[in-house]
Order: C-alpha cells, then sequence, then structure tokens
C-alpha cells in the first residue's frame, strides 16, 4: 500500500512537470487552453496564486478564441478558487456560468461535478435544501459515469452534503466508500487524502479518537509530501478541532500550522479566523512580539482579501465596505495601546448602564403586566358578553328558518293534493247524479283511479321527503335526470292535460342532469306545467325545453296562453300576487310560486318569468349542471 501511495505520488508530481514542458510547444490554442486548465486544478490544492495565473491566461486565450469548452473549465476552476477565497458571490456566479456552458455541451460528467459543487456551496452556506436539491441533480446526471473518475468527486460530495444527516447515514458511507475505490482504481491521491480525511471524521464519531487523529496526522504528512497544501491545512484544522474538544495541550500548534499552510498555499481567507484566534490567545497571555505578528499578518491578508474582490470586479459598496473594514483594522493597530487602557474604564459604565437597564426594565415589565391583567379581564367580560348575544340570536334564526319552513311544507300539501282530490270529488258527483251507459262510467272510473293512484304516488314522495325534513332543512343534493322527472310530473298531470286537450312538447335530452333535492324539484316541475296547462286555450301546445351553459341548466316551460299582465310580472313571486289578470285569483297558485323562487334559492339555483314575443308565457328556472349516474333515484 504505501509502495502505491509512493509511486501515485511521484505520478502526479511528473503531470505538473510534463504539463509544463508541453506548453512551450504547443501551437493548437485549444489544447493550450485545456493544458492551462489541468494545471489550474492541479495547483487548486497546492498554490492558490499560481492556480490563478493559469485561470487568468486560460481564461483570455479561450475568449478569443471562442473555445466553449475551454471557457467552461475556466469558469469551473474560477467557482473552486473564489469558493477558497470566501467570494462567495464570485464562486457562485460561476459555478453557474460553468454549469451553462457545460450544458450546452451535453457533457454530463462535468455537469454532474459542477451541480455538486453547487451542492457543497449551499451546504456550507448554510441552506440545506438547495444543497439537498443540486445534490440530487448531480447524483442523477451521474448514474452513467460509475466508472469514471469524476464520479468520485461526485460521490464524496454527496458524502460531505450528507454526513451529518442521520436518516441517511448508510448512504453517506456507501458513497465514501466507493469514493474510496475509484480513487484507488484510478490513482487519485488527492481524492484519496480527502477520503481519508472523511473516514477519520467516522472514527471520530465512533469514539475510536486515538485512531482519527492517527489518520489525520498521516493525511497531513501525505498532503505535505505531495505538495496538497490545501488537505494539509484542512487536516491540521480539524485536528486542532478534535484537540480542542478533548482539552489536550498541542492544539495551538496545530492552529500554528494551520496558518502556515495557508500562508504557503495562498489562502489567506481560510487562515484569517485562526490567525485572529493566535492573536488573541498571545495577547492574552503577554507575548507581544508574536502577537505583533499575528496582527500584521491579519493586515496583509485583509490587504490579499480587498485585491482579489478588486479583481472579481465586485461592486463599488463592497469594495468600500471592505476599504473600511482594512482601514479600522490599521487604525485598530495603532491604538492598541490606547484601547488597552481605556478598557476598564469602558467596562465600569457598562456595568452601571446594564444595572440601570436591567432596573427600568424590571418596572416595566411590571406594569405592562399589570395593565395585561386589567385589559385582560375587561376583555373576556366583553367576549363573553358578544358570544351570549350571538348565540341568541343564532337560536332565533334557527327557529324562525325552521317555522317558515315548516309552514311552507303545509303549503306544498295543500297545494299538491288539493285538485286531484277536488277532480276526484267532482267525478263522483258527476256519477251520483248522471245516469250513464256502462262504457262512459267505467271510462270515468278509470280516471278516478288513475288519478288516485297518482296522486297517492306523489303523496308517498312527498311524505318521505316531508319525514326526512322535519328536524329542519336539510339540503342533499344528487343529480336528477330532468328529462325522466318532467315525464313523471306530466303523468301526474295527466287528466288536467286531457281535460283542457293541450299538446305538451319535451324536448330536454335524456343524459341531461341538475344538481338538486329530488321532491323540491318534482313540486317545481308540477308547478310550472300545471300553470302552463291552466292558462293555455283549448288544443294548445306547452314546450318544455332544457339547455346548459357555464355549467347551469336552465329548463323552460312555455304555454300559448294570453300572457302575464306587465303590472303582474314584477310581483309575481310575491305573496297575495294576482294570477293572471285582476279578475281571477288564485292564492294557491301565488303561494305555490313563491314556494318554489324559495326551493330552489335553498337549491343555489334561480326562477325567472317573462312573455314571449307573440302569445304566452315562460316559466323558467337554473340549477347547476351534473354529471348523470344510472341508478333510481337519479331519475
Amino acid at each position: 500500500m504505501l509502495l502505491s501511495t509512493a509511486l501515485t505520488l511521484k505520478a502526479q508530481s511528473n503531470e505538473i512537470s510534463e504539463l509544463k514542458a508541453q506548453l512551450p510547444h504547443t501551437t493548437d490554442s485549444t489544447h493550450y487552453v485545456n493544458i492551462l486548465n489541468r494545471l489550474s486544478v492541479l495547483y487548486l490544492t497546492q498554490q492558490l496564486d499560481t492556480c490563478f495565473l493559469y485561470i487568468n491566461t486560460a481564461r483570455g486565450i479561450a475568449e478569443r478564441q471562442a473555445y466553449l469548452k475551454g471557457q467552461a473549465g475556466v469558469y469551473m476552476n474560477l467557482g473552486g478558487y473564489y469558493a477558497l477565497r470566501f467570494n462567495r458571490f464570485l464562486s457562485y456566479r460561476f459555478y453557474l456560468d460553468a454549469l451553462r456552458a457545460y450544458d450546452a455541451l451535453g457533457d454530463s460528467a462535468a455537469v454532474s461535478q459542477v451541480l455538486s459543487s453547487i451542492a457543497i456551496y449551499y451546504q456550507y452556506a448554510g441552506q440545506r435544501a438547495p444543497a439537498v436539491e443540486y445534490m440530487r441533480q448531480a447524483m442523477r446526471k451521474s448514474r452513467h459515469m460509475h466508472n469514471d473518475s469524476l464520479y468520485a468527486t461526485v460521490l464524496a460530495d454527496y458524502y460531505f452534503v450528507h454526513a451529518a444527516d442521520t436518516s441517511r447515514a448508510d448512504s453517506a458511507r456507501w458513497a465514501l466508500a466507493a469514493a474510496r475505490r475509484l480513487a484507488g482504481r484510478y490513482g487519485d491521491i488527492r481524492m484519496q487524502l480527502k477520503c481519508s480525511f472523511y473516514e477519520a471524521g467516522e472514527l471520530f464519531k465512533k469514539g475510536e479518537v486515538a485512531a482519527a487523529q492517527k489518520q489525520l496526522q498521516q493525511v497531513i504528512q501525505q498532503s505535505l509530501n505531495n505538495s496538497y497544501t490545501y488537505l494539509a491545512l484542512y487536516a491540521s484544522a480539524q485536528l486542532a478541532s478534535y484537540k480542542v474538544q478533548l482539552k489536550q495541550a498541542d492544539s495551538l500548534q496545530y492552529r500554528v500550522n494551520m496558518v502556515q499552510y495557508g500562508i504557503t498555499g495562498g489562502y489567506w481567507e481560510l487562515v484569517l479566523a485562526a490567525a485572529a484566534d493566535l492573536y488573541t490567545f498571545y495577547t492574552r497571555h503577554g507575548q507581544a512580539a508574536t502577537a505583533a505578528y499575528y496582527s500584521h499578518l491579519m493586515l496583509h491578508i485583509l490587504e490579499k482579501e480587498r485585491a482579489v474582490k478588486k479583481q472579481g470586479e465586485l461592486d463599488y459598496i463592497a469594495y468600500y465596505r471592505q476599504n473600511d473594514r482594512l482601514n479600522a483594522l490599521q487604525l485598530q493597530h495603532r491604538l492598541q495601546q490606547a484601547q488597552l487602557d481605556q478598557k476598564h474604564l469602558a467596562n465600569r459604565k457598562r456595568q452601571y448602564l446594564a444595572g440601570g437597564m436591567i432596573v427600568l426594565l424590571l418596572l416595566v415589565v411590571l406594569l405592562l403586566t399589570f395593565f395585561y391583567y386589567a385589559y385582560k379581564r375587561s376583555r373576556e367580560s366583553g367576549i363573553q358578553l358578544t358570544e351570549k348575544y350571538k348565540e341568541i340570536s343564532e337560536k332565533n334564526a334557527l327557529l324562525q328558518t325552521h317555522d317558515d319552513f315548516k309552514n311552507k311544507l303545509i303549503s306544498l300539501i295543500a297545494h299538491d293534493f288539493r285538485l286531484p282530490l277536488v277532480n276526484i270529488l267532482e267525478i263522483m258527483h258527476f256519477l251520483q247524479g248522471q245516469s250513464l251507459e256502462p262504457a262512459a262510467a267505467t271510462s270515468l272510473l278509470t280516471g278516478v283511479e288513475r288519478s288516485s293512484r297518482n296522486t297517492l304516488h306523489t303523496f308517498d314522495s312527498i311524505l318521505r321527503w316531508i319525514r326526512s325534513q322535519l328536524s329542519g332543512f336539510v339540503y342533499a343534493p344528487e343529480p336528477c335526470r330532468l328529462h325522466a322527472l318532467v315525464n313523471a310530473a306530466l303523468q301526474s298531470l295527466a287528466d288536467v292535460i286531457t281535460e283542457r286537450q293541450v299538446h305538451v312538447y319535451v324536448h330536454i335530452p335524456n343524459n341531461l342532469c341538475a344538481l338538486a333535492e329530488r321532491e323540491m324539484l318534482q313540486f317545481v316541475h308540477r308547478n310550472f306545467i300545471h300553470n302552463a296547462v291552466k292558462f293555455s286555450p283549448r288544443n294548445g301546445s306547452i314546450y318544455i325545453t332544457a339547455g346548459v351553459e357555464n355549467g347551469q341548466v336552465t329548463v323552460t316551460v312555455t304555454d300559448e296562453g294570453s300572457g302575464i299582465p306587465d303590472h303582474l310580472l314584477p310581483h309575481l313571486f310575491e305573496y297575495h300576487t294576482d294570477s293572471r289578470s285582476p279578475k281571477s285569483k288564485q292564492q294557491g297558485a301565488g303561494l305555490a310560486l313563491i314556494i318554489c323562487r324559495d326551493f330552489l334559492g335553498m337549491m343555489q339555483g334561480s326562477v325567472h318569468v317573462a312573455n314571449t314575443p307573440h302569445r304566452g308565457a315562460a316559466l323558467s328556472y337554473t340549477l347547476p349542471a351534473a354529471h348523470c349516474i344510472n341508478n333510481r333515484e337519479s331519475s
């Protein structure tokens, strides 16, 4: 294993030398850009400033030659460069440019690598949801890359994104193991060291502290042997973190090493926080010379950071704030001794101020508490009174509604059964007072039987409906097949229609249904048809039509009578309304029309009346349309 690792280290070290040697002899500009991009990738984890020089050279040539693949590689490398410079805005921008370029080229392997890099960006930014989504897209894109070395990078990134997610612990460990196998197969020592770093974290989680520390030390040593300065810095930071958690004395040394590796590799921004910690530590321990060194180092890092941001063409405001930050730090450095002298005085003032604020806050809290409880008691009393009043009003309204509904039920029964019973009585009186031949008497008795049977059937239907509504109106709509209901209503009025010698024409599609309560709708049908028959001349015609528009069904009953006087039209559905003329008042029919209007309103419908252009009147209603179902109730 050690021999294999040493050979790989040597091979990767030789790659940089070989690529540099090819540059002077390369005449093809596209190949030249590819070499520069590869050198940028290799130097990204070794020396960041050198990496940036190669990136800028490749960028200039690729843009002049309009070499899209070369530009995509430049954008990808710039995204990684600015990520290590802690410039997340530019890092994200260049990753998106790389994603668009590789997508245009149809390079799914590179697209998956960019997607996983964006997922890492969001993970560092603390935005878990987009990190998971981009990682999911990267894994989906890389499904066909199982034998590609780039797949190891995607798998390692998958582990990083999901390492702390307990619900994905198994898949994260699988990805890390797969990345390790691919890195070994292709001799990618950088990826092997990265996997070793992650594996040390797994050991630490299991409580194998000594093994985790030993593995990190090996990662540091091998990274330094191969000039992977960034990995050495990263591993030193992690090892220092472990030692701080375990309160081991040598944690400081690893922080010092981390800063030194950052200086060597040009990763200035990555070690700024560590330099600040070391400055604070040495200041507290009275080591002025060492503290001054780290103070100057922080100034130098901020100067480098400002220069990088200027190169990245950030907006003026961001640059101005960074300049202010540098000036403030320089001023702090010059006035450090003066600040130390004033520190005790400032602390004392803060203590006095904090004490006064606490006392004032307690007084305000007590006062607010008193007002709150007073307001709460007043509000609770008001709420209770309001609720009582609302409850009484609702009960009164409910009682009024039930009373009105029961009155309408009584009117409905009187209207639907008065006419058939009167007809039967008239026929019986006629039979008693007349001497008829057997055939005529049989015909009249047959009519009486038919009228009685229809009346009994209607009575049974309405009675069942009334029983279901005795506790108060409950609207339970169902799809009602209009053609069948209208025919049933015509059958119950057959005697009246025959007596008046009226011709009825029904033009309603068989599959047309409305959403309504069946018995309420039949009451409307019987009343509309009865009124049309009543006011039609002998041998007249009645037309019953239906249509659908905008999800609403409209049924119209038109007669050829004399029409409704204009002064009665606006009041036809009001109490005490004349039926057709001032001389013929039909109180029952007027009440029935009012019940029709109320029933249609309960079924979310409406009723309309108008005179036809030639003669006669048209009564119509509108209800929501419904899909027909094949059962007895719907017909």
